[in-house]
């Protein structure tokens, strides 16, 4: 019975064992696995996109650059000049020649048309005694061409032959600077069939024809006028062409204005020393110079004097504006030119 007993003990311990080793089993299965820390990197790395630097880098540099852009041009003052420009020309006489010399203006305060900016140059500038064009012409303009619808003719249209030439110098080039293109004299019949200023006119006149190829001005001073005046390069045999035989491009013009190339001439370069051109261009109508100048050098009159030769050179090719930008005064001037 005793030995019953002990068996009877024996098999309770072990039934004890086997449920512990049961338990500690389960609790093992239970726990979570812990993952590798290297391995989780591996997958958070391969799931991000990859980051071109060198495109990033360009990135910033062009909108660094823009940045720059912008505030260099908040840095210069904008000045819009008035559309009122107006034409003027002047005598000039040397010993042995006559010249048409022009001039440009603006007044803010004659807001005027074209077409009536153009008639009164021409009547006011016109060379000939009697004031042909004032007298006895009636103005008017169909884009591009001018018409001159005369009253009379014969002894009233009667001039000098150098009343003549400078008559005709200032009628096509006043119109050139302007934009016309072609002049067409009518007589009291209406017809085009007239006598001119020793001109006898019986079909419309190319005015490119008239001025011949005219690149650049040139500049002289009117002691009695008290004022700079502009002379056209194609007048004083200065460059108008390229080694190539073709008309100066607007940029090729400017590059040309810096010097006279005929030695001990009574007229000078518009562009005097201290000025540097950095850069002229003309695109779709719009012409742009930029420049520098040495203040100590440079005076106020210099700078004026520079402006007008470049509207005046802009005006040769029909432009209708420039862009005058001054580096060292940080300015950006802009003249409109032939609003058509």
């Amino acid at each position: 019975m005793k030995k019953m007993a002990v068996i009877a003990g024996i098999i309770s311990i072990a039934f004890f064992l086997v449920a512990c080793q049961s338990s500690e089993s389960e609790e093992q299965n239970s726990e979570p696995v812990k993952e590798n820390p290297a391995d989780e990197n591996a997958l958070n790395e391969k799931d991000e996109p990859e980051i071109d630097e060198e495109s990033e880098n360009k990135e910033d540099t062009e909108e660094s650059a823009d940045e720059m852009n912008d505030n260099d041009s908040a840095a210069y003052s904008e000045i819009q000049e008035t559309p009122a420009y107006f034409i003027d020309t002047h005598v000039i006489s040397t010993d042995v020649d006559f010249h048409t010399a022009f001039s440009i203006t603006r007044d803010e305060e004659q807001q005027l048309s074209l077409e009536d900016r153009l008639e009164k140059s021409l009547k006011e500038n016109d060379p000939s005694q009697q004031g042909i064009l004032s007298s006895y012409a009636d103005i008017s303009v169909e884009w591009p061409e001018l018409h001159l619808q005369f009253n009379e003719e014969g002894s009233q249209l009667s001039t000098t032959s150098t009343q003549s030439l400078l008559f005709n110098e200032s009628l096509f080039g006043i119109s050139d600077l302007y934009g016309i293109e072609e002049v067409t004299f009518f007589n009291p019949d209406g017809e085009t069939d007239i006598i001119v200023a020793e001109r006898k006119i019986e079909e419309p006149v190319l005015v490119e024809n008239e001025r011949g190829l005219t690149r650049g001005y040139y500049t002289v001073y009117d002691k009695e006028l008290q004022s700079t005046l502009f002379l056209p390069g194609g007048e004083l045999d200065e460059q108008v062409t390229n080694e190539n035989g073709e008309p100066l491009s607007f940029p090729e013009t400017v590059e040309s204005m810096k010097k006279a190339d005929n030695e001990g001439a009574f007229y000078s370069s518009a562009i005097v020393e201290g000025i540097e051109i950095e850069n002229a261009s003309l695109e779709n109508g719009n012409a742009t110079v930029q420049y520098t100048m040495d203040e100590e050098m440079v005076t106020e009159s210099d700078r004026i004097v520079f402006e007008n030769a470049m509207q005046l050179a802009a005006l040769d090719f029909h432009a209708s504006e420039i862009l005058v930008i001054n580096d060292t005064l940080k300015e950006r001037v802009t003249y409109p030119l032939v609003d058509q």
